[in-house]
């Protein structure tokens, strides 16, 4: 075969990412390389140790939904067993079969195990019958036997997907039940704390007042933090839809910066905000990337001392924009900085700092500069301050 065209076939095998896709391809595939009459894709069922068709070429609909064959019985039995390829030049001869298989006339067939880590077997590839005079040959059964390597490799990629996808939804689904659950009564809580702050029933003595700012600064950080695992929870399931526009991220840098510097004047931190003169535009959910922005320009000022600073610089690299957040607070300590981005991490200079927040905040921003095509990371030593940075292609499309 030449080399372009099985790299080709090799390429649209690969290409699929959900396995009913996979399976297909792979079929279509098998029987223009091997130009055959019939031909099945078997999976095996592991808890009931049994094969059964998922896609098929020149075979009865009935016979691929009924067909199911036990391992160690008839042909893809044998080769499921025995974790071998086979070929049978004459089945009406071979005394191993004498039954024959899948309720259809047999003369030559091959047969080859689909396995992935050594000796895990998914399934079993069968072809029967040349659609030209002879049998099937040795030839036949190497370039099948080649051809089911990266069957199973895409195969084993596409079920883990799947089973990714599955876990993604059920913690996703679980996630919102709960945040549903848990919103309501806090929302509740809230309104109730408001009228008394408000004096609505009646006056409240100082101490009460404190107890109840203390009170309800609990609740909303709770309800910033079941916000949060909703949020981080449909990032990872892929299912926060992401608004991709053609507009200029200085504005959206301008944005942040312009609702972050109250904070910062009031805290006594001065900040800075270095962008081109010029437009930068391309293609970018705003109301994502300037969840971004604000979290790392929030958490720079939250971490450096009064009279310390904080610049935000934005640049135009070509078919990048990189943006760095850069501080002279408190630091990160080394241990920490290959942590910084999981879930829930409290890092030491927030130890330090006494500042308390959800620990979904980066990992938020983390995923939605991933869902962007981006790339995020911190450079930072403890005592000396960080320098968060992300860079964003400019066309999604490209890249």
């Amino acid at each position: 075969m030449d080399i372009k065209v099985w790299n080709d076939m090799i390429k649209d095998i690969n290409s699929n990412v959900e396995l009913e896709g996979c399976l297909k391809t792979s079929m279509e595939r098998i029987t223009e390389l091997l130009d055959v009459e019939k031909a099945s894709l078997m999976l095996l069922d592991k808890e009931n140790q049994e094969l059964s068709i998922k896609v098929a070429r020149g075979l009865a609909d009935d016979i691929i939904e009924n067909t199911k064959t036990r391992v160690g019985e008839g042909v893809s039995g044998w080769v499921a067993k025995n974790r071998k390829p086979l070929l049978v030049k004459d089945i009406r001869s071979d005394k191993r079969f004498e039954k024959r298989e899948g309720g259809y006339h047999n003369n030559s067939l091959l047969s080859v195990p689909l396995l992935v880590a050594g000796d895990e077997l998914l399934g079993v590839i069968n072809v029967n019958n040349k659609t030209t005079r002879g049998v099937f040959g040795k030839k036949d059964l190497d370039a099948l036997n080649d051809v089911a390597a990266h069957v199973s490799s895409a195969i084993d990629r596409a079920m883990k997907y799947e089973e990714a996808r599955r876990s993604s939804q059920i913690k996703l689904d679980f996630v919102s039940t709960v945040s549903h659950e848990l919103r309501s009564p806090l929302a509740s809580v809230k309104e109730a704390m408001n009228l008394l702050l408000d004096k609505i029933p009646g006056k409240i003595n100082a101490e009460q007042e404190r107890f109840l700012e203390i009170a309800m600064n609990n609740v909303e950080r709770t309800l910033r933090l079941i916000n949060e695992l909703l949020d981080i929870s449909k990032l990872e399931a892929g299912k926060l839809d992401m608004k991709r526009n053609f507009q200029d991220i200085c504005i959206v840098a301008k944005h942040s910066y312009e609702t972050l510097k109250i904070d910062a004047d009031a805290k006594g931190v001065k900040l800075n905000l270095k962008m081109p003169d010029v437009n930068v535009n391309m293609w970018f959910d705003a109301d994502q990337i300037t969840r971004v922005l604000v979290n790392l320009i929030s958490n720079a000022i939250k971490f450096t001392e009064e009279n310390g600073m904080v610049n935000i610089i934005l640049e135009d690299l070509g078919g990048f924009v990189q943006v760095r957040v850069i501080d002279n607070g408190a630091g990160i300590a080394e241990e920490d900085l290959d942590k910084v981005f999981d879930k829930f991490y409290s890092v030491t200079k927030v130890k330090r700092a006494g500042v308390k927040g959800t620990g979904l905040g980066l990992p938020i921003a983390k995923e939605i500069v991933e869902l962007h095509r981006g790339r995020i990371w911190v450079d930072s030593q403890l005592g000396r301050g960080s320098r968060f940075s992300f860079t964003l292609p400019k066309d999604i499309r490209t890249v």
